[in-house]
């Protein structure tokens, strides 16, 4: 037992490289924009829609996932993306055009979006239940470092190196490093295998079953308004930039506090949950917590020190990292056949609607000439998600409503 305890927080560190990298990968081009928009010589709803391209096929992906899982195995699945990604992380280094841009964003999006949801079944057959939320928590966690990495680092790579590439390959490196590692450390579960086999049918049967499964639908409509708060921090450098008047270097401090703090966020949101063993009751308290600093932050005026807006910045992402206990959730209140596909369509779901909102929002700044309509629509949508979550999800602690 102690040995197995010893390899599943081997395996956790392994996987938390790749996730650290991936997300860098995802936020790369939201914290280059202010780049890129002057490098290509294109407005604010371009920009979204290269944001988007990875984005897009990263949610459409999400159904395949969460069938691969139970096809292949999660770590076949993980090791065969991977690769792919690898490759469109090349392509993007080498590119300086918007056309090669958006394909290696496509590739990059598709290498990575199987990849959350087979790390979580693999620490759900790992970690025991009063240790799973803290495990997917950790996990979890690790996005925000590499969130940190690029919106700090390319605008200090950009002062000081003249350029933003040398960073985004150092970065493609520990890629190709931890690439080699997944391959001897990952396993689908202690006993080596853990893979039910379904047939293509029984695939099938299984989705339409999870697609009409109810007890879903209040989780996937709160994920998707919870993307809208991921569109809020994808825009927030040119936000700063434009509306409070910030630097590059002073807006790239304020982002990357924000990404930072996601990673005690996602810890403690598993934790939290774990030991208070309860589900729903940190989603409302930090969702209704998020809405209050969000208003704060976007009515705050210019002249704030950007300490102020850089601890509110924080704030937002530590509230926002209760998407994290959804992982938890889906899982306990759908029939082990389903979990699997079930995950995938909330993560689907959720990056869809954030790779359709995200040029929504830089095409609303290009048309009003302002952002006052753009924010206005993610306080609404935040009071949304708050009145969801405390009126129709459920508390699903211990798997207590999994009965069908």
């Amino acid at each position: 037992m102690e040995k197995r305890r010893w390899f599943a927080l081997v395996i956790l560190g392994s996987i938390c490289v790749t996730y650290y990298v991936e997300n860098f990968l995802r936020t790369a081009a939201s914290a280059l924009t202010p780049v890129l928009i002057v490098e290509l010589g294109i407005n604010k709803g371009t920009m979204g829609l290269l944001i988007s391209a990875y984005s897009l096929v990263y949610g459409l992906m999400q159904i395949p996932a969460g069938m691969l899982t139970d096809v292949l195995g999660p770590r076949k699945t993980i090791l065969g993306f991977t690769a792919l990604t690898v490759v469109g992380v090349f392509l993007f280094w080498l590119s300086y055009r918007l056309e090669l841009l958006y394909v290696a964003q496509l590739m990059i999006g598709i290498g990575c979006s199987v990849f959350y949801i087979n790390a979580v079944s693999i620490i759900g057959r790992w970690f025991p239940a009063d240790r799973k939320a803290t495990a997917i928590g950790i996990l979890s966690a690790s996005s925000g470092l590499g969130n940190f990495t690029s919106y700090m680092g390319f605008p200090l790579a950009n002062t000081l190196f003249g350029g933003w590439r040398s960073l985004y390959f150092m970065v493609v490196v520990i890629l190709v490093v931890n690439y080699v590692m997944n391959f001897f450390i990952l396993k689908n579960s202690p006993s080596g295998n853990g893979i039910t086999k379904k047939s293509s049918s029984k695939l099938f049967a299984t989705f339409g079953e999870a697609l009409r499964d109810r007890r879903l639908y209040p989780f996937i409509v709160g994920y998707v308004l919870l993307s809208f708060s991921w569109v809020f921090m994808t825009w927030m450098p040119q936000l700063l930039i434009e509306t409070k008047g910030f630097t590059y270097i002073e807006a790239g401090v304020i982002s990357s506090v924000g990404t930072i703090a996601g990673i005690p966020g996602c810890i403690a949101m598993g934790i939290i949950s774990d030991r208070l063993r309860k589900r729903k009751l940190p989603i409302v308290l930090f969702s209704s917590l998020y809405v209050l600093l969000l208003i704060t932050f976007l009515f705050a005026p210019g002249w704030v020190p950007v300490l102020v807006y850089a601890t509110l910045s924080g704030a937002i992402s530590f509230c926002m990292s209760l998407w994290v206990l959804f992982f938890s959730m889906v899982p306990e209140v759908l029939p082990v056949e389903k979990a699997s596909i079930g995950l995938g369509l909330l993560n689907g779901i959720g990056t869809i609607g954030f790779s359709v909102i995200t040029p929504i929002f830089g095409g609303l700044i290009d048309v009003t000439g302002s952002y006052f309509v753009s924010n206005m629509a993610l306080i609404v949508i935040g009071v949304l998600m708050t009145t969801i979550f405390i009126f129709f999800t459920t508390e699903t602690y211990g798997g207590l409503k999994k009965q069908s």
